[in-house]
């Protein structure tokens, strides 16, 4: 009587690297797995415990409930799952597991998650054809079975889609399905995933109230202490969302005020030294709001927006970003001829429009020549008026 006796296993319905926990042999393992599969965790045997520690992030009770596994092999596995070890459990399906199996090993559940891994590899690798077809295959292994690792997968396939196919409507009503299937579920992160999504799409589309709801709500779950990364994330998100609308009257105004307080929410998070990438992303966004932000001292906010510019020049050089660098002149110059500096104005675009075009950024480097001729034509403009 060993883990391999209990079908489907509980793969693939944690975040990597815990999407391949398993569960030991337990008598009686029918009447648990149902529930166990939904994360319904109320009423595990002792044996099982440790996955409601994993799902609530408790890492060191989840180490100290694997005593209560009897089965030698499963609680060295688990155990390496958690510490990030790699060594010989006793069991060589466990091992392959563990070492990352690229062959598929005839088991419809385990199987499913070689080919998942494979799709994640081949979606990072720009083969995003191979990666949805593999999603696909994946699916049909635990359609009907495992009804959470079936769902992630397709959040996961809607979600290449959408990024590389183009977006649509039928996504969106996928996964807004997909979320309605999961209500009775204690998939409380998935249904987070589906939300910030769900906010991404809406707000590419620029349904700002749909967006905000869904990033809100994302929220409620990607707290700042349970998981600080997707928390800057999705603050950064919904400050942008918040950011893209046009302030016309009292209403618009405060919610560009809500937009700079979610990035600076973000921004207690990214920090320059622990996510430079991350920091300078959101710092960015926020000397660009800065720059449009409707105040009774505009020249103060655009004065703050060049010295974050600076900042993040700096760090756009150190990570040897060309492309970043190329942006942060182009907003950098948009900044100062803001301030009617032209001349500093004209060499930082100058300097962004080489970069774009040794890049091959033409849309980029026409945005900048556009600005440059405003910028000629203004002193023109001015010149003519001083004449006269």
């Amino acid at each position: 009587m060993n883990w391999r006796m209990v079908y489907p296993q509980t793969v693939g319905l944690l975040p990597y690297p815990l999407d391949s926990v398993v569960v030991p042999y337990v008598d009686r393992w029918e009447e648990y797995i149902e529930d166990v599969l939904k994360l319904h965790l109320n009423h595990l045997p002792p044996a099982w415990s440790y996955l409601e520690s994993l799902v609530s992030g408790n890492f060191q009770e989840a180490l100290e409930r694997l005593t209560l596994v009897e089965e030698g092999p499963v609680r060295e596995y688990i155990r390496c799952l958690i510490t990030g070890e790699v060594k010989e459990t006793g069991d060589p399906l466990l091992d392959s597991l563990l070492k990352g199996s690229e062959s598929l090993l005839e088991r419809g559940d385990l199987d499913a998650l070689l080919l998942y891994r494979k799709a994640v590899k081949l979606a990072s690798s720009g083969l995003v054809d191979d990666a949805l077809q593999l999603y696909s295959e994946a699916q049909a292994l635990v359609r009907g079975i495992s009804p959470l690792f079936e769902a992630r997968l397709q959040l996961e396939r809607l979600r290449l889609m959408a990024e590389h196919r183009g977006l649509n409507y039928g996504i969106i009503a996928a996964l807004e399905k997909l979320f309605e299937e999961l209500q009775q579920t204690g998939a409380e992160q998935l249904k987070a995933e589906i939300h910030f999504n769900l906010g991404n799409f809406y707000s590419s589309l620029g349904d700002i109230r749909r967006a905000v709801f869904h990033f809100s709500e994302a929220l409620t779950y990607f707290t700042h202490e349970r998981n600080p990364y997707m928390y800057a994330l999705i603050n950064n998100n919904m400050g942008l969302t918040y950011l893209s609308v046009q302030a016309t009257d009292l209403e618009d105004q405060m919610r560009l005020a809500y937009g700079i307080q979610c990035l600076r929410n973000a921004l207690k998070v990214f920090t320059k030294e622990e996510f430079p990438k991350e920091w300078s992303s959101v710092t960015m966004n926020y000397a660009n709001a800065l720059v449009y932000l409707p105040t009774a001292n505009p020249l103060k906010n655009l004065l703050k927006a060049l010295e974050l510019y600076e900042e993040v020049l700096r760090c756009k050089e150190s990570l040897g970003d060309t492309e970043g660098k190329a942006r942060v002149l182009a907003n950098m110059g948009n900044a100062l001829a803001h301030l009617g500096r032209f001349e500093e104005a004209k060499k930082r675009l100058t300097e962004a429009l080489q970069l774009f075009r040794q890049l091959g950024l033409k849309e980029e480097a026409e945005g900048v020549l556009e600005l440059l001729e405003e910028i000629r034509t203004t002193q023109v403009e001015g010149h003519g008026k001083h004449v006269d």
